[in-house]
């Protein structure tokens, strides 16, 4: 080994623990089920609509465009909607599918899995557009770093920014569609302020020596979207696979 390898080591490892974990999850579980992976394509589409919604909205406002109070707003505002209908369409289609006994048992659609699914599947497409770019910009033997944070290089920053916030997705997601099946009002605003402090934490990398407390923020989103989602999972007549059927 040499010196020389080390900004390949550097950079694979980043894409490593970026989507690493990710992409064993999705090949594991995800594509051996046709299901699943139908899933996937139509969660990342519902999610690239609301990313190109939101990135319309914001540069429509030129004065707001860089204020960071206005991006959380304007993010959280158009992926909730977005994140709401396709959860519908996601039960109408999920009926419809499994009125076929047939396909109700070879192919079982139930909330735990295809909120995972989903979630898994904004988070991924979401570090793709947000962070993807700045790692790829980043291969060779030099790094990135930025003036507010000169002790971290942006690649390894948005590595486990990455990591984090796809599993703050994931958790988010299962609340979500538990939240739309039970037409609950609370849970709903809880996903919705998740996302706003969500996008916030990652803002905080432009304030000077922002990024350990941007990492932090984001660990503690992530351990607490997970946490109410076991909370959900656990709850009376969540629609695992138990309820697959009903």
């Amino acid at each position: 080994l040499t010196m020389a390898d080390a900004p390949e080591i550097l950079d694979y490892g980043c894409l490593l623990v970026a989507f690493g974990p990710s992409a064993l999850f999705a090949f594991m579980y995800i594509l051996p089920r046709p299901q699943l992976f139908v899933v996937s394509i139509a969660a990342a589409t519902y999610f690239l609509v609301a990313f190109a919604l939101a990135a319309i909205v914001r540069i429509s406002v030129p004065p707001l465009s860089r204020e960071l109070w206005w991006l959380a707003l304007i993010t959280t505002v158009c992926q909730e909607p977005i994140r709401y209908l396709y959860i519908r369409g996601y039960f109408f289609t999920q009926r419809k599918f499994s009125v076929v006994s047939v396909n109700a048992v070879l192919y079982p659609l139930h909330d735990l899995s295809a909120s995972t699914c989903s979630g898994l599947t904004w988070g991924i497409t979401n570090a793709v557009m947000v962070y993807g770019d700045v790692m790829m910009r980043a291969t060779g033997a030099a790094t990135l770093v930025s003036s507010q944070c000169p002790d971290i290089s942006i690649p390894v920053l948005s590595a486990w920014v990455s990591l984090l916030t796809t599993v703050t997705h994931i958790g988010m997601m299962i609340l979500a569609f538990d939240a739309v099946r039970r037409n609950s009002l609370l849970k709903l605003l809880i996903v919705s302020s998740i996302n706003v402090a969500m996008v916030g934490a990652g803002s905080v990398s432009v304030y000077d020596n922002g990024c350990i407390p941007m990492i932090v923020c984001e660990a503690i989103l992530a351990l607490g979207s997970t946490g109410l989602a076991l909370k959900v999972m656990h709850e009376d007549g969540y629609h695992s696979k138990r309820y697959a059927q009903d």
